[in-house]
């Protein structure tokens, strides 16, 4: 694996394990296990309790951990996994983590037009969460869109 591969990996594991702690908060905040900690804008809070803070009852801040759970485990793999007969992992894998990124990235969009239209409330630790979602999304995205060793071949015939 090409240093730059495993620079922005390594960039891609830490913004997930960022993500994944603010999540964590989030939800043990959610089940009041956690005081919350807002800030200025004190919205935390009232967004947290809000009725878009769940899908099905299941609380926003749990499908974010997951969400940065499985794009850890992308970069971890793709970071370790053994080479098979001198090939790359397999170009699916990178784009999931680019598909869950960017799904993630425009689900926290969404949320937080829930919060400036409908709420009225800044939760921000949900804007510190989006923007490290949309940062990922970015960073996938220009991953798979400059691969080192296609792209840019200096072999000449």
């Amino acid at each position: 694996m090409s240093s730059q591969n495993r620079r922005w990996l390594g960039w891609a594991l830490g913004l997930s394990i960022a993500g994944l702690g603010v999540s964590i908060y989030l939800w043990l905040g959610k089940l009041g296990n956690a005081p919350l900690i807002c800030g200025p804008s004190g919205g935390c809070i009232s967004v947290n309790a809000s009725p878009y803070s769940e899908i099905f009852g299941i609380p926003v801040a749990a499908l974010g951990a997951l969400m940065y759970l499985c794009l850890a485990a992308i970069a971890l793999y793709l970071l370790f996994s053994p080479k098979r007969s001198g090939k790359e992992s397999p170009p699916g894998v990178a784009f999931a983590g680019f598909a869950i990124a960017l799904s993630g990235a425009l689900f926290s969009l969404y949320l937080t037009g829930i919060e400036a239209f409908v709420l009225r409330a800044y939760c921000i630790w949900c804007l510190v969460s989006w923007g490290i979602i949309t940062t990922t999304a970015v960073l996938w995205a220009r991953a798979l869109l400059n691969k080192p060793g296609e792209a840019r071949s200096t072999r000449r015939t």
